[in-house]
């Protein structure tokens, strides 16, 4: 065992050390290099995927001559995506010299973040909030209805706002799933919630005609 050089385990490490680094990125960033620029809202948004793993010849019994597995890394911030992909390619090559096998780091794809347009997204809120607060008990004017929080969330997904974003300013409502789980057979919107979400965007719409009377 101690005579191997395993790339699976240089791999299986390299994957553990992914999740640290994104959880936890103030662990493994230096602060006078790397992060004290960064707010703690722009780490907060910082998801890491590893969503392809595959080793060749794969056979069960035979140490893997080659393993390659897919880094996915998102972040609100792109100073914060572009600094956590340059420190996660060191600790590749800082491992794998440890473990005395070859790697190699192979970017493939890169994509700016797309801010959504604040002046939009405070008129989503406000007509979110009188969505809400017409669907509440009693009507307009219901102040518990008011008074609920309106969340902005990031998201990490591409979306076709991406690309409309080049061509005029985007804003984005989002209707929750219970649980959280989208884009999946278990995905479940409330008809509340569609109902709405639907009303937000009416009256969203409806702050556009009378601006522009």
């Amino acid at each position: 065992m101690k005579l191997r050089r395993d790339p699976m385990v240089a791999a299986a490490e390299l994957v553990v050390t992914l999740e640290g680094l994104c959880k936890d990125p103030s662990r493994f960033l230096t602060y006078d290099e790397e992060c004290g620029c960064f707010t703690e809202e722009s780490l907060a948004g910082l998801v890491c995927t590893v969503g392809e793993l595959l080793t060749w010849p794969s056979a069960s019994n035979v140490i893997p001559g080659q393993v390659n597995f897919t880094v996915d890394i998102r972040a609100m911030d792109d100073l914060v995506r572009e600094t956590i992909v340059a420190s996660f390619s060191r600790i590749v090559m800082q491992r794998c010299d440890h473990r005395l096998v070859d790697c190699a780091v192979e970017h493939k794809h890169s994509a700016a973040a797309t801010p959504c347009d604040p002046e939009l997204t405070a008129q989503l809120k406000r007509a979110t909030r009188s969505a809400v607060s017409a669907m509440a008990p009693g009507g307009h004017g219901h102040a518990g209805a008011e008074s609920t929080a309106t969340p902005v969330l990031m998201s990490g997904a591409g979306h076709d706002a991406m690309a409309m974003a080049r061509l005029t300013r985007v804003g984005m409502l989002f209707v929750r799933c219970r649980g959280g789980v989208s884009h999946s057979p278990e995905e479940h919107v409330a008809e509340d919630d569609v109902w709405a979400a639907g009303l937000a965007l009416l009256r969203f719409l409806d702050q556009h005609a009378v601006a522009e009377l």
